[in-house]
């Protein structure tokens, strides 16, 4: 039933991304490029990080030709192979990024936007542009290829554009130069600084911990937690879910991962398949949220905001949690509703079992005690990935073997293909944003729309997040919105980590947000079932968890900004919300509620979460009104039997 380190391979690597599955040859081609390139940057931390030009363009000098061998560029292309032309594109790739490196000297001493660029600049940029577009369309996404394009084109269009799009416009040389050699934004900017060292720690961190058989031993964990309870199947989904999204932070991943076994499981339990498939995109949508990994978008919130990575895995971790309450309360509501059981005992693992396979959780427990005592995020997941190694001989089924470290570098770099697209294709819209001022015009319609109604501000910026998100991966998501609206926020009195997180937050909800709905439509491939009614469903699981953001942005307690006893208060306070809100939504506390009494119970959940004590106590007794009444007429008909 459980999924062994190939099988997570081939469904991550290959379903997730759409990468092709090479013949032999090619393959071994792929395969020394992926080794290589993981090799490279594990020397890198243990060495000492190289120059940030230096990083930027050896991670790209191998991301880039990986996504023309790895991507098919139509349908219609051959799967098992890369075309000629993708072959000409990928040696083109290698020379254009090799000139940071190259010629690091000269390009460290030139003025930029003050030194002519040279012809073969010129050139390289040029081609580097068009490669990293199609490279993005191919493995991320073709919207964020189109608002690349829109942006480029936005440049030279300024001085012909009214209001706040208006701009003085800028010179070809100028914008290739923008694009090519500055290392704060652009192709080579911070967002691929990010992926060239965070990013891809993190990424091989999670393959190796996953080839050393913790992938396993997180289903193993759930079902023998969870799944002698009502709707245990769908509860295994929720826990597994979350701690396989601490370590991949890829939601699509998580879904076909954790999914293969919980789905099937569900369904043979009695639950609907769509709301099978919609309990796994919910539960791994919010992985992507789940300290210490986060997914790259933590990373690069580090890096925008100056915050320390360690401080916003900590902020994030009190909303973390209440999302995955709110999506298991919805799920355990549903189970009492519909009377489902829980998984058959002799589909349990035994808790001796479980124990026995518990060291494949010490890297975690061992990343964590890094963050928590100063280390770096590039270091604690560069020792973490030794450590995974060496817990892995404590047993002889989990041994990491020289061929499964390769194999897990490997299965790390290809990966990491699809967020270095995405981040050096958003570093390019981004350096738009930045040199045309059309970020601080966007933030100042978001302040005039609203009124300087803080609510209705964060309802747009919501609403942005939610857009962008339906057709770009989170990080692209996150680092477009938080350019354009979470200065806004800020100026309107918000936290700086409250804002970004909240921007975050609903750059990830986007995955189960309708009509797109990406996780949903990986989980109802995986239920057969229909991608609408999955997409809805999985909406309305996560509907308590839409309360979460705006909760932490008036609570500031709620991402760690405050008194233990303020931050103790706010998280009672808004963990019985949500779960009272989970059960108005779903009809049912006790027992089934009337129409009155579901709204009730709504209103409860609402005003627990809102953070005044008079309004939260006003909650508490509203619920224990509701509770009361449905314990006594439970009474009552017990009695009458």
């Amino acid at each position: 039933m459980l999924l062994n380190a190939r099988a997570l391979k081939k469904l991550i690597s290959q379903k997730v991304a759409k990468q092709r599955d090479l013949r032999k040859g090619y393959n071994i081609a792929a395969y020394v490029m992926a080794v290589g390139a993981a090799a490279v940057h594990l020397y890198s931390v243990y060495h000492g990080l190289y120059n940030p030009r230096m990083q930027r363009s050896i991670h790209l000098m191998f991301m880039l030709p990986l996504a023309f061998f790895l991507f098919p560029a139509r349908n219609t292309s051959p799967k098992d192979r890369p075309s000629i032309p993708d072959i000409m594109l990928a040696l083109l790739a290698v020379v254009v990024s090799s000139l940071g490196a190259l010629e690091l000297d000269r390009l460290e001493n030139r003025w930029i936007f003050a030194t002519d660029l040279l012809a073969r600049e010129l050139i390289f940029g040029t081609v580097n542009v068009l490669l990293i577009l199609e490279a993005t369309r191919r493995t991320v996404s073709s919207v964020l290829t189109y608002l690349a394009i829109g942006a480029l084109i936005y440049l030279p269009l300024g001085p012909y554009l009214p209001g706040i799009l208006k701009h003085d416009g800028f010179p070809f040389q100028r914008m290739v130069e923008m694009m090519y050699l500055d290392t704060d934004q652009g192709i080579y900017g911070m967002l691929t600084g990010v992926s060239a060292t965070y990013v891809i720690l993190f990424v091989l961190f999670g393959a190796f911990i996953l080839y050393a058989g913790a992938g396993v031993f997180f289903t193993d964990f759930a079902t023998a937690v969870a799944g002698r309870s009502r709707g245990g199947p769908a509860k295994i989904a929720v826990v597994s879910s979350g701690m396989f999204g601490t370590m991949t932070g890829i939601a699509v991943a998580n879904v076909y991962a954790t999914g293969s076994v919980t789905i099937p499981l569900m369904i043979r339990t009695g639950y609907r398949p769509s709301f099978a498939g919609a309990v796994e995109a919910a539960a791994s949508t919010g992985g992507q949220y789940m300290p210490p990994v986060m997914g790259a978008a933590a990373f690069v919130m580090a890096e925008i905001t100056g915050i320390s990575y360690y401080r916003i895995a900590l902020g994030a971790s009190i909303s973390a949690v209440l999302y995955f309450v709110a999506v298991g309360a919805m799920v355990h509501f549903e189970a009492l509703r519909t009377g489902l059981a829980g998984v058959p005992e002799q589909e349990i693992p035994k808790f001796r079992k479980v124990l026995a396979e518990s060291y494949l959780f010490i890297p975690v427990v061992f990343i964590v005690y890094l963050l928590l005592n100063g280390y770096s995020p590039m270091k604690a997941a560069f020792y973490a990935i030794l450590i995974s190694m060496l817990t892995s001989y404590f047993r002889r089924e989990t041994w990491m073997t020289p061929r499964k470290i390769l194999l897990a570098m490997n299965m790390g770099a290809r990966n990491t293909v699809m967020v270095a697209m995405a981040c050096a294709c958003a570093g390019m819209i981004v350096a738009v944003m930045t040199h045309t001022g059309l970020g601080l015009s966007f933030s100042s319609m978001i302040i005039a729309s609203s009124g300087g109604v803080l609510l209705i501000a964060l309802f747009l910026v919501m609403i942005v997040s939610l857009i962008l998100g339906v057709g770009l991966p989170t990080t692209a998501a996150y680092v477009l919105t938080a350019a354009l609206a979470a200065p806004a926020l800020e100026r309107m009195g918000v936290d700086q980590l409250a804002a970004h997180l909240f921007v975050f937050y609903f750059a990830i909800i986007a995955c189960v947000t309708p009509p797109v709905s990406i996780c949903a439509y990986a989980g109802a491939g995986v239920a057969d079932a229909d991608p609408v009614e999955t997409g809805f469903t999985a909406a309305k699981l996560a509907v308590a968890g839409f309360i979460v953001p705006y909760m932490f942005v008036y609570n500031p307690s709620l991402v760690t900004h405050g008194t233990l006893s303020e931050i103790f208060f706010s998280s009672i306070t808004a963990l019985f919300g949500v779960v009272i809100l989970a059960g108005g939504l779903q009809g049912w506390l006790l027992s089934k509620t009337g129409a009155i009494e579901k709204w009730l119970v709504v209103a409860a959940g609402l005003a627990m979460v809102i953070p005044h004590i008079w309004v939260s106590l006003f909650g508490f007794l509203l619920t224990a009104g509701v509770v009361s009444r449905q314990w006594h007429c439970l009474r009552t008909a017990r009695s009458g039997t």
